[in-house]
């Protein structure tokens, strides 16, 4: 199972980390670790592309199926609209491919600190 913890200090979203794999379907086959693999590299590369947001990477390991990712001006509540939006656009995907292929494969779990 893929489980994305979401780290919010006052409402703003600071940090992510996915972890897990899906046992949808066999390596390669699976099109729900796809979907969030796809999902989370795109939410990171327009962040760094499209915006001014810092971006910390903690943990990145595919055979793991780890992506651990911080943002630092997030947490001081200095964050950029689009980068917002972005990340915003991300945890929408991840509860859609949640509805529509259920708890089994993925869980997303909202942590306030």
């Amino acid at each position: 199972m893929i489980c994305a913890n979401l780290y919010y200090h006052h409402e703003v979203l600071w940090r992510f980390k996915v972890e897990g794999h899906s046992r949808y379907a066999e390596h390669g086959a699976d099109i729900i670790c796809a979907a969030i693999s796809m999902l989370i590299f795109n939410t990171v590369n327009s962040i760094t592309e499209l915006t001014d947001e810092e971006i910390c990477i903690h943990k990145m390991d595919s055979g793991k199926g780890l992506f651990d990712c911080e943002f630092p001006k997030r947490k001081l509540q200095t964050s950029s609209e689009q980068a917002e939006l972005l990340l915003n656009s991300m945890i929408l995907g991840l509860n859609t491919i949640k509805q529509t292929y259920g708890e089994n494969y993925i869980k997303v779990n909202t942590i306030r600190r």
